[in-house]
């Protein structure tokens, strides 16, 4: 039984697995962030729906980014007081990767290019096919970038239309009802799981991919 948490956009979600597929999930989308206020309600539903207690997770994932910076501080935190109270393993899954991999259950055998709106000209972007990491998780710039695509692309993520404006018309496709969810992270963990690839809680943190952006206070 793995727990997984993710908070990366406006989305909250978590969702329970058993051996990579799922048993549990409560999500929900709202303007405003709120998983300050609802991620541990969604944890106790999603334990409370599958009929076990805490005791009986054997680890937990979390998205490690990138992200919003406070969405991924509270998921971090919460899956770190978890595995530590608990005492079982945590993974950090990418936020991007989780994404593509809700988009290869709809798309077989394709290129993906997942990107979250960053600011101004700037994205959080990943590409990656089936086989191999084309791009890793870093934030971009478009108006400074370049890449060449050697066949169409499946854009996901809430800057999927500014990407579909990037690389132009090459029969690429922009599916936006694909969205960030903590069920995308479930067979990545379930892999990792078995393979022993799980993450040193002392060291785990959230990839910002760049530094916060400050403003300072006036006056």
């Amino acid at each position: 039984m793995i727990l997984h948490l993710e908070t990366s956009t406006h989305i909250c979600s978590v969702a329970l697995s058993n051996q990579g597929k799922l048993v549990a999930i409560e999500e929900s989308y709202a303007e405003q962030y709120i998983h300050g206020e609802q991620l541990t309600l969604y944890i106790q539903k999603v334990l409370t729906s599958a009929e076990i207690t805490p005791d009986q997770l054997t680890a937990v994932s979390v998205c490690k980014g990138p992200g919003s910076y406070t969405g991924l501080r509270i998921g971090m935190s919460t899956a770190k007081g978890l595995a530590f109270g608990l005492n079982i393993p945590i993974i950090g899954v990418s936020s991007l990767e989780s994404l593509i991999a809700l988009g290869q259950q709809k798309y077989s055998d394709a290129t993906f290019a997942a990107a979250f709106a960053a600011r101004k000209s700037e994205v959080f972007l990943r590409i990656q096919s089936e086989k191999s990491l084309l791009l890793e998780d870093q934030s971009v710039d478009l108006d400074h970038f370049t890449f060449e695509s050697k066949g169409p692309l499946v854009l996901l993520g809430n800057a999927c239309h500014t990407l579909f404006d990037f690389f132009g018309s090459q029969h690429h496709i922009s599916d936006e009802t694909i969205l960030p969810s903590a069920s995308g992270q479930m067979l990545l963990a379930w892999k990792r799981f078995e393979i022993g690839a799980m993450d040193d809680l002392n060291y785990l943190t959230p990839n910002y991919t760049k530094p916060c952006f400050i403003t300072q206070k006036k006056g």
